[in-house]
C-alpha cells in the first residue's frame, strides 16, 4: 500500500494531484524548496488505474533524482503521471490542469516533454505557467539532447571495451530519440539495425530496417540501444541477449525487473545504467535554467557537443570503476556529484 501522505523533505511522494472520470494527474517529487526544483517531464498514458499510474510515477521520480544527482544539474527528482482513456481528446484539459498544479507549486516543480507529450504541448503549457523547461523557442531539441548523451555513452563504451563489433547494433524504437541515435550510429560507420512498431520510422537512411519485426531480438548484433519502452526486455527477451556485448539504454528502466539485470551482468554483458545514459535533456535543462545568457547567445551544436563530453566522461569513470570490481550500484553511489558544482553553471 502506498503512502500518499505529503511527503518529508527531500522525500519523494504525491505533492500534487487532480483526480477526475476522465483524467487523474499525479505530480510525484522531492518535496524541496524552490532553491532545487524537481524536473521531470510530463508523462501521459492509459495506465489501467490511478494506483498503477502512481506507482510508475514513484518508480520514474526516483530514477529523475539519481540522474540529477549524478550530474549535479541543481535539480531535484519528479515526474508528472497523467492517466486517461482518451489520450487525444484529453490534451487541452491536460494542459490547463498541469498548468494549474504547476502554479499552485510556486516554482517547486519544473516539466517538460515525456511519453505522448512533444514540444507544441509545451509551448501551449508555457503560455499558462512559466514553470516549463524544455528549450522553446531555441534550436536546441530535448531529444536530441537526450541522443547526443547516448552517442557519449556509446563512446565511452568504445573506450573502455575494445570490442568487434562487426555484426553491428541495435535501435529499438526510431521516435525522436532513437532516430538520431540511429543517424549518428550511422556517420560513425557501425553497421545499425533498426526496429519500430511504425514501420514508416525505420526508413532512416544508411540503417538496415528490420520493420516491426518482434523477434528482433532474435537478430545477430552486438549492442542494443534500447530507445522505446521501458520495462522491454523481460524474462524471455533476457536469454536471446546472454551473448551481447552491451546494452546501453536511452529508455528509464529498460528490464521489466533487477533479476534480469543481475543474470545479463554475471554473463559479462556491459550494462551502463540508464541515468547515466539519457541524461542528456537534463544537462541542457540546467544549462537553459543555470546560465541562461549562454544559452541564449550559443548554437544548439555547442550545448549537444557539451552534452556529449558530459556523458561520455561520466560513462567512462563508470565504466573504469566496474571494471576494477565494483558493482554498479556501488559505482553509481560513488559517482553521484550532489555536492559539486551544478553542470549548467560549468557550461
Amino acid at each position: 500500500m502506498l503512502d500518499l501522505k505529503i511527503p518529508k523533505k527531500n522525500q519523494v511522494g504525491v505533492i500534487a494531484e487532480y483526480i477526475s472520470e476522465d483524467l487523474s494527474v499525479f505530480i510525484i517529487a522531492e518535496n524541496n524548496t524552490i532553491d532545487k526544483p524537481a524536473n521531470g517531464g510530463l508523462r501521459l498514458l492509459e495506465y489501467e488505474t490511478d494506483i498503477e499510474c502512481i506507482q510508475d510515477g514513484f518508480r520514474l521520480a526516483n530514477l529523475m533524482k539519481i540522474k540529477h544527482d549524478l550530474y549535479s544539474t541543481g535539480f531535484s527528482g519528479g515526474k508528472i503521471v497523467a492517466r486517461s482513456a482518451s489520450i487525444p481528446d484529453i490534451k487541452q484539459k491536460l494542459i490547463t490542469i498541469t498548468s494549474e498544479l504547476l502554479e499552485n507549486l510556486g516554482g517547486r516543480m519544473i516539466t517538460g516533454c515525456d511519453l505522448n507529450t512533444g514540444i507544441n504541448d509545451m509551448e501551449e503549457l508555457c503560455k499558462l505557467t512559466p514553470h516549463v523547461l524544455a528549450a522553446i523557442n531555441s534550436d536546441v531539441d530535448a531529444s536530441t539532447s537526450t541522443a547526443k548523451g547516448v552517442i557519449g555513452a556509446f563512446e565511452a563504451f568504445q573506450k573502455s571495451y575494445p570490442f568487434d563489433l562487426n555484426n553491428g547494433v541495435l535501435v529499438h524504437g526510431c521516435g525522436s530519440v532513437g532516430k538520431m541515435v540511429a543517424i549518428d550510429l550511422v556517420k560513425k560507420g557501425i553497421k545499425t539495425f533498426v526496429v519500430d512498431k511504425d514501420t514508416n520510422k525505420t526508413n532512416i537512411p544508411g540503417t538496415i530496417s528490420l520493420g516491426n519485426d518482434k523477434k528482433w531480438y532474435k537478430a545477430n548484433f552486438d549492442v542494443l540501444f534500447p530507445c522505446s519502452i521501458s520495462g522491454l526486455i523481460d524474462t524471455q527477451i533476457a536469454q536471446f541477449l546472454l551473448n551481447k556485448k552491451a546494452i546501453i539504454p536511452a529508455a528509464n528502466a529498460p528490464f521489466s525487473n533487477n533479476v534480469i539485470f543481475k543474470k545479463l551482468i554475471d554473463s559479462k554483458v556491459v550494462i551502463i545504467p540508464d541515468p547515466l545514459v539519457n541524461a542528456g535533456a537534463v544537462i541542457a535543462d540546467s544549462i537553459e535554467r543555470y546560465a541562461p545568457n549562454a544559452w541564449n547567445q550559443v548554437s544548439s551544436g555547442k550545448v549537444y557537443e557539451f552534452v556529449t563530453d558530459t556523458v561520455r566522461k561520466k560513462c567512462f569513470t563508470f565504466l573504469s570503476l566496474t571494471q576494477s570490481g565494483l558493482s554498479s550500484e556501488e559505482v553509481l553511489q560513488l559517482i553521484k556529484d550532489e555536492q559539486g558544482a551544478i553542470i549548467g553553471e560549468i557550461f
